[in-house]
């Protein structure tokens, strides 16, 4: 709770309008991402953000703490009653790294190689914060983002608030689905009388070719219990050829949904729209070509984020943006200067978030590779911080404890599946041409060759087929390490904000 909305300074005006003061005048924030994203952006208050990254690592605590205890405990009873020595052991042994020793030494590798950016970029926001605070020596973890998105628009001229009214929910929605279909020869049509479980859930039927193929729901919005993750696909129905057709749900906690509010979304909204979208079309895809259940999902669970996060790469695609992205108000596109200054300025940050999601490797790991008596998640979790991040441990917090990633069978000790996936994804996206990413040519033959056949082939044999050879981590260490253009030093002070 805030005592009145002038702790909101910072904040975007549609935001601070959705939020309206009681009869006291403070003003209630939850922990959903729909509020805390925002306010780890944009608020200016360091309390204020303070508060909300302690409140949004505290949930449930300590019942959560116990909880991941008890679970680690649980699974290391069933690998050891399966002839394991530990679930990492068990859990990897399906999977393409195959070994808690190899995704340990991927995880090493990640680390090395993002060193230099990684550094490059947490000096780029601690010269930000010493504007501020002179003689500042570190950047706390509430700060890390704020202070990016600074840097952005006094060094890159670029402020992502610029971008907002371009992407109303629902011409974002189109967006997805006019690309979705234009690639994969698919047409998503409305179907109101499909029984949902809420009256906001959006139902569609999916059609190739004029034949019904798939149904999906969208439930998009926050609401009173719903919960305040992020957001997933999740398969309701496995498709099965010529039985049942595939049934698929998007879960989201994006803006909009209310009467009067265009649901105006930040870029990485957008970039997660596609790629959960990424997931539909897998499941849409393998559901129509596997005639047994169990092969409708990838072999290799470490490569499930792989076509997804490659499906990332059209958003920021300019000729792709301006297909859909166009002024909620005015209908104008997005400028094309406006696109090229995202483009540069998101390259900061992208050593620091490599680090980041290896943090979150390491403990998911580190606690099912062990005896559980010696995976304390706590002291895990400030070791890897202090080993991997140059940001100070927000003392107070208790992240672990709602990493729900953990309970998430898809990756439990497997959280490396991100990264691992990433690699892949780089390597998959040389297949398309990028001077046309819209082109249904090698989008098909994507689809054919890597989507359709779901688990009925080793994920290193899906990407042999579509590449002509085995893949390489060669794309993702140039993308990784692709140069940021020169800050503008000569910027000390950021240009005032722009008021819409």
């Amino acid at each position: 709770t805030v005592a009145s909305a002038a702790e909101l300074e910072g904040l975007p005006p549609d935001f601070i309008a959705a939020h309206k003061p009681a009869a006291d005048g403070t003003i209630k924030l939850t922990t959903s991402a729909s509020d805390l994203q925002p306010v780890m952006l944009y608020a200016k208050s360091d309390d204020l953000r303070r508060r909300m990254l302690i409140e949004s690592n505290n949930i449930a605590y300590p019942a959560n703490l116990a909880v991941l205890q008890r679970m680690v405990e649980a699974r290391t009873e069933l690998a050891r009653t399966l002839g394991f020595k530990d679930w990492a052991s068990f859990d990897l042994s399906n999977r393409m790294a195959a070994t808690p020793q190899n995704a340990a030494a991927f995880i090493d590798r990640i680390v090395a190689a993002s060193a230099r950016k990684a550094n490059a970029d947490y000096q780029l926001i601690l010269d930000r914060k010493k504007q501020d605070q002179p003689g500042a020596t570190t950047v706390d973890a509430w700060q890390r983002r704020y202070y990016t998105e600074l840097v952005r628009q006094s060094s890159y001229n670029f402020d992502s608030q610029a971008m907002r009214p371009y992407f109303s929910y629902e011409r974002v929605r189109a967006g997805v689905f006019a690309v979705s279909g234009r690639l994969f020869g698919l047409e998503f049509r409305p179907a109101p009388a499909l029984p949902v479980w809420h009256s906001s859930v959006e139902p569609y039927e999916v059609f190739e070719g004029g034949r019904l193929v798939a149904r999906i729901y969208l439930d998009m919005h926050p609401r009173p219990g719903k919960g305040g993750g992020g957001a997933t696909a999740a398969t309701a129905r496995a498709g099965i050829r010529g039985r049942q057709l595939p049934e698929v749900v998007l879960i989201c906690r994006f803006p909009g949904g209310a009467p009067g509010d265009p649901g105006l979304m930040t870029f990485d909204q957008v970039t997660t729209f596609f790629h959960e979208f990424g997931h539909l079309v897998h499941a849409i895809s393998s559901g129509q070509q596997q005639q047994w259940i169990g092969l409708t999902r990838v072999a290799e669970r470490d490569f499930i984020e792989a076509p997804s996060q490659m499906m990332e790469e059209w958003v920021s695609d300019p000729a792709t943006l301006a297909t859909f992205a166009t002024h909620y108000q005015t209908s104008a596109p997005i400028p094309a200067t406006l696109v090229s200054q995202m483009l540069r300025a998101n390259e900061l940050g992208r050593g620091y978030d490599t680090r980041q999601q290896m943090v979150f490797a390491g403990l998911s790991l580190s606690l099912h590779d062990r005896d559980p008596k010696n995976a304390d998640a706590m002291a895990i979790y400030k070791d890897l911080m202090e080993k991997y991040l140059p940001t100070t441990y927000p003392e107070g917090s208790h992240f672990p404890g709602t990493f729900t990633q953990l309970s998430n069978p898809n990756y439990t000790a497997s959280y490396y599946t991100y990264m691992w996936s990433l690699v892949i994804a780089k390597d998959l996206f040389s297949g398309f041409d990028r001077r046309d990413l819209l082109a249904p040519g090698p989008a098909r033959r994507f689809r054919n060759t890597v989507l359709a056949p779901g688990g009925a082939k080793p994920a290193a044999d899906l990407v042999r087929d579509f590449l002509g050879r085995p893949f390489s981590p060669a794309a993702w260490e140039a993308w990784l390490n692709q140069a940021a253009p020169a800050p503008n030093t000569a910027a000390v002070n950021p240009p005032p904000p722009v008021r819409r």
